[in-house]
């Protein structure tokens, strides 16, 4: 029997979705463009760092595949940093292509739908890790890096 990663599933689609509503209603505001730009450009170069510390821990799927617990460099500022490198990438694509429709969806569908993914993710990982996994998530938030410990 083929095991179906609804999370992951359900996060392409959603994130698939938000980019064709980007190229379906744009418009022209320079501020939002460059704006978007420059998020893009950040959140990229961003997004390639994190994949190249993660190296083979990255295979699309939500179940952990490493035998140890990430919890350095970009993993020690939030836990899941590739799902908020998309979210601002797709946010920066809709802003870059002016597209209020895109940033609009972004917040109410891309926003929940990365949310649970890793609070799946989350539930896996504490399976596999244990104690470890819940002192990390006690001092790690989950997307936002935390201003005070």
């Amino acid at each position: 029997m083929v095991k179906v990663d609804l999370a992951a599933l359900q996060f392409v689609a959603v994130f698939t979705g938000n980019l064709l509503v980007s190229f379906m209603s744009r418009s022209v505001d320079l501020a939002m463009r460059l704006a978007g730009a420059g998020l893009l450009a950040v959140c990229v170069a961003l997004f390639f760092y994190v994949l190249a510390y993660l190296r083979g821990g990255f295979l699309g799927s939500t179940e952990p595949v490493l035998d140890h617990l990430v919890t350095r460099g970009p993993y020690g500022f939030c836990r899941h940093p590739l799902y908020l490198c998309f979210l601002l990438m797709v946010l920066g694509v809709g802003l870059y292509l002016g597209s209020w429709l895109s940033v609009t969806y972004t917040l109410l569908l891309s926003v929940p739908s990365a949310r649970y993914r890793a609070e799946r993710e989350d539930e896996l990982l504490r399976e596999r890790f244990g104690e470890e996994w819940v002192r990390y998530a006690e001092k790690v938030d989950m997307f936002l890096p935390r201003l005070r410990r």
